[in-house]
């Protein structure tokens, strides 16, 4: 039956409907619990349908008996997405996944996707990794393609060092960070007759207050570590990822894993697929691994390590490029990638090409288009008002990587452009340990890349490897970030880059300090900067009752 209204629909009808609609005839409604596929083939009605989304579902996608049916939203999809090629729509449905035992390099080829997708990684600032497996083994990545090389067993080697060291250091940091800050030092804020105000562990009152200034401590001290810690960890280090995405999310991250010279991407993303196709393989059914973009990732190699060749890349941690004309910028945006100097020497290099040459970079990264559906990667999106030439540690990287509304690209995870030594690690005197665990890593990182395996290599570094990447953005987005990544309760590392970022643009341009007054320039260096904002959070969590032991007791090692 075809309903014109829905004040013709019988009651019972009505309530079948209130299990997918939060209000059934209003005009503002949440849509929930509709089987995989429909709601975004119901949703993709809405440009094409005269009745509202509940009189359509009922009209167009409920079956003889009255139900939902996935079929008919499936068909739909089919048909829209896929046959009128209509991408669009593939943004109306999107699922959660999981993603285990992956290593700290995999995860970025995910959150490398900017638009549609938002993960969430476990984090090295609150989880310890000194915890072996089932068989004994420390938590890493084993690639297959060093498995089954002769480097096989020095990787193993390897690795298990840096997470003894890991480890070791760990223990040594929490009791240096404990005499740094302690405990009859440490307020935490407490309501006294309606007012916050800081106390010190022997001012507490409660058995309430000294369990939340415990808690509150212990997680300052403990983070305090494991950030210092993290910088021996390997980037093989297993992790493990949630991530919500669209349809259309999945479909390009999909041929992008499946086109992935890593083994591991390769891997997950069939493994990927098969779990989405049950429950949207509608919306991933274009995915395909791209052959032609693995011609252009060879054709830019060999160009830029012509372009190239003896320059020794400079390391300076943040520098602010100046503006080139448009064609310059552009073809030092797309060689970036492919080499291993600064932005600043492709900038040397390219001013001095003659056109001809210009025009076969050009022609080398579009590649051979055959439909407008072969995008051309974010090297052309060069022209940004700022431009970042930006080196640290792969653990700072990881937390600045997340900002989207921006164009960044990073080279190889390498160990040449050296290692960033706490001072912390020196004072624990454990330098010379770390030191031993670097050259490890680096003799077998210059063995794979020695033998050809140059992205395979990329295993082989630690977390304080020097990373180079770019970062190109407007004011608005740089406002953001820097007022964002600035406030204490951030990693210290990240917090020196952004300030030093700061200072730069202020300097350049001085007009732009009206836009970037709540950058944090307090305490760089800091380790323990956090403690403040644990004080708040153990004081709020105290005014509403709320259990806050939680992030300590899973841990397993009783500090709450």
């Amino acid at each position: 039956m075809v309903y014109n209204s829905l004040d013709e629909v019988p009651n019972e009808v009505k309530e079948k409907l209130g299990k997918y609609f939060t209000t059934v005839g209003g005009d503002t409604f949440v849509i929930h619990g509709l089987p995989p596929e429909l709601t975004g083939g119901a949703l993709a009605r809405y440009s094409r349908a005269k009745s509202g989304i509940q009189l359509t579902l009922l009209n167009e996608f409920f079956d003889e008996h009255g139900e939902p049916s996935q079929e008919k939203g499936a068909a739909l999809m089919d048909r829209v997405l896929n046959a009128f090629g209509d991408d669009s729509v593939g943004e109306l449905e999107g699922t959660h996944v999981g993603l285990e035992n992956v290593s700290q390099l995999f995860t970025k080829e995910i959150e490398d996707r900017r638009i549609g997708g938002s993960p969430i990684e476990q984090s090295t600032r609150y989880v310890l990794y000194d915890q072996k497996d089932a068989q004994g083994r420390w938590r890493y990545f084993r690639p297959k393609e060093i498995v089954t090389s002769e480097f096989s067993e020095k990787y193993e080697q390897v690795n298990n060092h840096a997470f003894k060291v890991y480890t070791h250091c760990v223990e040594k940091l929490k009791n240096y960070f404990a005499q740094e800050l302690p405990r009859e030092k440490f307020p935490i804020q407490v309501e006294r007759e309606g007012k916050m105000l800081s106390a010190f562990e022997k001012d507490l009152s409660s058995e309430e207050e000294r369990k939340a200034f415990r808690i509150a401590y212990n997680f300052t001290i403990r983070c305090a570590a494991l950030d210092v810690g993290r910088c021996v960890l390997p980037s093989s280090t297993l992790t493990q990822l949630g991530v919500f995405g669209n349809g259309r999310f999945y479909t390009h991250l999909l041929s992008s894993l499946k086109g992935s010279e890593l083994s591991e991407a390769q891997e997950r993303g069939v493994l990927l697929e098969n779990e989405l196709n049950k429950v949207i393989p509608t919306y991933i059914k274009r995915n395909k691994a791209d052959p032609r973009q693995r011609k252009i990732n060879k054709d830019m190699k060999d160009i830029a390590e012509k372009l190239f060749a003896g320059i020794i890349p400079t390391a300076e941690k943040v520098t602010l490029l100046p503006r080139l004309n448009h064609l310059d910028e552009t073809l030092a945006s797309c060689l970036f990638p492919y080499t291993s100097v600064s932005l600043s020497q492709i900038f040397s290099v390219v001013q001095q090409l003659p056109e001809e040459k210009k025009t076969e970079i050009l022609v080398a990264y579009r590649g051979d288009r055959q439909s407008r559906r072969d995008r051309t990667g974010r090297g052309v999106e060069a022209g940004y008002p700022l431009l970042f030439d930006l080196v640290g540690g792969f653990a700072e990287y990881r937390d600045l990587e997340r900002h989207r509304m921006l164009t960044q690209q990073r080279q190889l995870l390498t160990t040449n452009l050296g290692f960033i030594m706490p001072p912390e690690i020196s004072a624990v005197g454990l330098e010379k340990e770390v030191e031993d665990v670097v050259a490890e890593m680096e003799d077998l990182h210059g063995a794979l890349r020695d033998v050809g395996l140059k992205e395979v290599a990329q295993y082989a570094t630690l977390f304080n490897h020097r990373l180079r990447f770019m970062m190109g953005m407007n004011l608005r987005e740089f406002q953001h970030l820097t007022e964002l990544r600035s406030q204490p309760a951030g990693h210290f590392s990240y917090r020196s880059m952004v300030m030093d970022m700061a200072k730069a643009v202020q300097q350049r341009d001085p007009w732009t300090q009206y836009f970037l007054g709540f950058v944090d320039y307090t305490d760089p260096g800091n380790k323990i900067s956090r403690a403040k904002e644990q004080a708040k959070i153990a004081g709020k969590n105290l005014a509403a009752g709320v259990e806050s032991g939680i992030d300590l007791e899973l841990q397993g090692n009783g500090e709450s």
